[in-house]
């Protein structure tokens, strides 16, 4: 479920801004310089990175994730935190143009589909 929360949170470009402020320090700059560079907004950064996680993570790459978070205490951070480093080590333009005129949060119906069925 910590997860399923992730994705449907952090796929909102204000909710993953105000998440990766939290996380803050040297990594939220990182994440910021990428961002930049990519010429998005940190909050649209992040969500796309996080959305591009579900699009392309399967049930056992999710459910690894949950088992490194689950003792954290702040697992959606944690776990925002893993997802954004993913992306930044695979590559900081990991975004196309596909991606950057994606359509709102939710648009990955996998994820919606778990979110609506544990609420």
């Amino acid at each position: 479920m910590v997860i399923v929360d992730l994705i449907n949170s952090c796929s909102n470009d204000k909710v993953a801004q105000a998440a990766l402020a939290c996380i803050g320090g040297g990594f939220a700059e990182r994440v910021r310089v990428a961002a930049v560079e990519k010429g998005v907004s940190v909050g649209k950064f992040v969500a796309l990175a996080v959305r591009e996680f579900a699009r392309r993570s399967d049930e056992a790459t999710q459910e690894a994730l949950r088992v490194r978070v689950a003792r954290d205490d702040q697992p959606l951070l944690r776990g925002l935190r893993e997802v954004l480093e993913t992306a930044l080590e695979r590559d900081p333009f990991f975004l196309d143009d596909e991606a950057l005129a994606a359509t709102p949060p939710y648009a990955f119906s996998a994820a919606r589909d778990d979110a609506l069925r544990y609420h």
